[in-house]
């Protein structure tokens, strides 16, 4: 197994220090990694310790339960099928099984997995929903965290190029004029979705990181504008 995943060699789950009663962080990982396989890399095993990080800082902060955040944080993208093509909704349901049986095979509470299969399956941008609990608007703070800042910065452009799609719309690069289409161009998904993260976050700590990443994004593509437009 470990050799089989060296791609995650040295990953570290420090953040369930304060949550993963009876389960020490080298089994966890082991049992986590699998669902990750064929993952896209802007939604693999190492997003998901990113968003168990900022997720369990978050709950800390907020007074949120920290173990169903970082059980949810790290099982997150494991319920749906690859981003990179179209999910369905059956995928998604096999994925929520397949997360409910493995809690169950750690021995959690059956509210606890109800807990965590919740936010899991309500965190998703594209579905639009409020969450009614504390723990799971953590969990979309925190992922909608990872999609900001540098990191979110490096994510978008992972993925258009996975997608093999072009950088800009050469007549229009920064949407001035014509709404974003970020199927076809890759920088239109900063208008699309990135730039609206910043207004949706719903607990006071993420909205603080949020201004600060939100203006990382900014800065860089006003960076990106200068350079495009003037050169040197």
């Amino acid at each position: 197994m470990a050799e089989r995943r060296s791609e995650y060699r040295g990953a570290r789950i420090s953040t369930m220090r304060s949550s993963g009663e009876g389960l020490d962080e080298a089994h966890l990982l082991q049992e986590v990694a699998p669902l990750y396989d064929g993952k896209d890399p802007a939604h693999d095993l190492f997003h998901a310790l990113r968003v168990c990080r900022t997720g369990v800082a978050i709950a800390e902060a907020e007074g949120a339960d920290p173990m169903i955040v970082a059980l949810a944080s790290l099982l997150h993208d494991a319920a749906s099928g690859p981003k990179l093509r179209e999910r369905s909704g059956e995928a998604e349901e096999r994925g929520l099984e397949t997360i409910k049986d493995l809690l169950k095979s750690w021995r959690y509470p059956e509210d606890v997995i109800e807990r965590v299969l919740y936010a899991v399956e309500v965190h998703s941008y594209s579905k639009g929903i409020e969450p009614a609990t504390l723990e799971a608007r953590v969990l979309q703070d925190a992922d909608r965290l990872d999609a900001l800042g540098a990191i979110g910065i490096a994510r978008v452009f992972l993925t258009g190029g996975a997608l093999g799609r072009p950088l800009y719309d050469p007549d229009d690069p920064f949407c001035r004029g014509r709404d974003p289409d970020d199927l076809r161009w890759n920088l239109d998904h900063f208008y699309k979705k990135i730039l609206k993260l910043e207004e949706g976050m719903q607990t006071e700590t993420a909205k603080r990181e949020a201004r600060r990443r939100g203006e990382v994004v900014r800065r860089y593509l006003s960076d990106l504008e200068e350079e495009i437009s003037k050169g040197i």
